[in-house]
């Protein structure tokens, strides 16, 4: 154990000469976590629209003007053709195109089915899905307070009235999922990317060689290696809870011991995988990319930007690898539904699994590489 500990005040000391590695791990994960959740935001602030009257009557007016007050919307104006939509579609000045049939007044207010074309520039698929349901819950709400006002009772045939309720994120507010993603990105980069240039460091400064003839066993050179930055990861995750209680207003739902075992898990994945890669290559530069495209991977397939269950089968496959899946789910269960160990046991054993599976990787690496 004394072995151990030297290591580890060797490393720490080395860590906290270095400026450039303290800026990484400290200054560079602070910026990005108070600054992503402002920038990579699900809401969608304004939509230009623009209107096709064939109508040209009262209740469309009125309708466009619902529009132009919204503060959802941009109101571009009313359009004479299809083709003037078009041209400005392709210059990007507008969003949405909505279009009324001519006999839309006669159908309304006798209630009848009507039908309204609704055109959306899909080039941002997300952005055009929100935008087609906010002019639909606007249509909708025009709907009602023109049958209330009338005295009618709008039936479901023309009228289908909904209640939607929220579990666990009741507001439908992105930075709630947003935010707990972020933070399993910062643990990522941390676990992986410094550790993965550490050893390749060592190899290209020349030490690597000394403490290879030193009388210490390989495993306690990369326990002494990983245990500093295990330490300052779960600082870092620390700090981002608590900043993410006190800026963001998002708390911890579930039980935080239990969230901080499985980070302490997930850590260790991701410190063997950084040490695996770093003994595997020959300079720091190569390591770079190695987790770069790994990173790319992880994050693309972990289910913050895109729901599991929507990709294909085979990227299904694949994410079976992927231990930011496992990470990423498991703060969703416990910061947003406050879930237990009951709910997140394959998680854990998977997670503990890869963790056991990587580290053994890497000290067989590492000894392979330094024969």
């Amino acid at each position: 154990m004394r072995t151990i500990f030297i290591l580890i005040k060797k490393e720490f000391l080395q860590v906290f000469r270095n400026k450039l590695l303290m800026q990484i791990l400290i200054v560079a994960p602070l910026v990005q976590f108070m600054l992503f959740p402002f920038t990579a935001d699900y809401e969608i602030k304004t939509l230009n629209v623009a209107f096709i009257d064939y109508d040209r009557s009262s209740i469309t007016k009125e309708m466009q003007n619902k529009f132009a007050y919204s503060q959802y919307f941009i109101y571009y104006g009313l359009l004479e053709t299809k083709n003037d939509a078009n041209q400005l579609m392709l210059k990007d000045e507008i969003d949405i195109l909505i279009e009324f049939p001519s006999d839309f007044e006669k159908n309304m207010m006798n209630f009848e089915p009507v039908t309204i074309a609704i055109t959306a520039n899909a080039i941002n698929s997300v952005k055009a899905g929100i935008g087609v349901g906010y002019v639909q819950t606007v249509l909708g709400e025009f709907y009602e307070d023109k049958a209330k006002e009338s005295g009618s009772v709008v039936s479901n045939s023309t009228k289908l009235l909904s209640t939607n309720i929220f579990w666990y994120n009741e507001q439908m507010n992105y930075k709630n999922l947003i935010v707990p993603g972020i933070l399993v990105i910062l643990v990522t980069l941390i676990g992986a990317y410094v550790t993965a240039l550490n050893i390749v460091r060592e190899k290209e400064i020349g030490t690597i060689e000394q403490i290879n003839v030193s009388p210490i066993y390989k495993w306690q050179f990369l326990v002494g290696k990983m245990i500093p930055f295990w330490i300052l990861g779960m600082a870092e995750f620390l700090l981002g809870i608590f900043l993410m209680k006190i800026v963001f207003g998002i708390s911890v739902q579930g039980s935080l011991p239990v969230l901080i075992a499985v980070t302490s898990i997930y850590l260790l994945v991701m410190l063997g995988l950084g040490f695996f890669i770093s003994s595997m290559s020959s300079n720091q530069l190569q390591a770079m990319f190695i987790v770069f495209f790994l990173f790319i991977v992880f994050v693309l397939l972990s289910g913050l930007f895109t729901p599991i269950e929507g990709m294909p089968q085979w990227a299904v496959y694949i994410n079976y690898l992927n231990p930011m899946s496992y990470y990423m789910e498991v703060i969703k269960l416990i910061v947003l539904k406050g879930s237990g160990i009951e709910e997140i046991k394959m998680q854990i054993s998977v997670l503990s699994g890869m963790a056991v599976i990587i580290n053994v990787a890497a000290l067989i690496s590492y000894r392979e590489s330094n024969k």
